[in-house]
């Protein structure tokens, strides 16, 4: 976040932030051929779009207004510019990893510049939220890392996150 923001602004661009994490999740499970692995990608899809609602109710909260449609200004979004094409689960993985950690950071650093505490109250939780997701797709990299074939190919697997 290199200039100044105000609160508006980062709820704003975090709203652009999670429909972008939304989309590249979305376009990840639809490259996977596992069926649980999959299902993981989607899940993470749709609790972007619920942290995607959280903020637009906290932009309707401080304003009275609905968010406008479209986010002008700054071209970063708080998860980045990440391709969405993947090649396969360890680049998936890698890369759902950084935006994590990207999110995180952003969300931390946002809740250091509002005053707002609901603002910051919600900022705060969706970077715990965000680390949360960074962890789980650690061990999930770990697990297919210890053994490629198994984790991609066994339908029974249980997913460590």
């Amino acid at each position: 976040m290199g200039k100044e923001m105000t609160t508006l602004e980062i709820i704003g661009l975090a709203v652009k932030g999670e429909q972008d994490a939304s989309d590249f999740y979305k376009k990840v499970a639809d490259v996977i051929k596992n069926d649980i692995v999959k299902a993981k990608y989607e899940d993470l899809s749709k609790e972007e779009l619920r942290h995607k609602a959280m903020l637009k109710k906290l932009y309707l909260k401080l304003t009275g207004e609905n968010l406008p449609r479209e986010i002008k200004g700054e071209k970063l979004t708080a998860e980045g510019g990440f391709p969405v094409v993947v090649s396969d689960l360890e680049e998936a993985l890698l890369l759902a990893i950084s935006r994590e950690q990207e999110a995180n950071r952003f969300y931390s650093a946002a809740a250091q510049k509002t005053s707002d505490q609901s603002a910051v109250n919600i900022l705060q939780y969706l970077a715990e939220i965000e680390k949360g997701h960074e962890l789980m797709l650690a061990r999930e990299l770990d697990s297919y890392l210890r053994d490629r074939d198994w984790y991609s190919n066994n339908p029974e697997i249980q997913l460590v996150g």
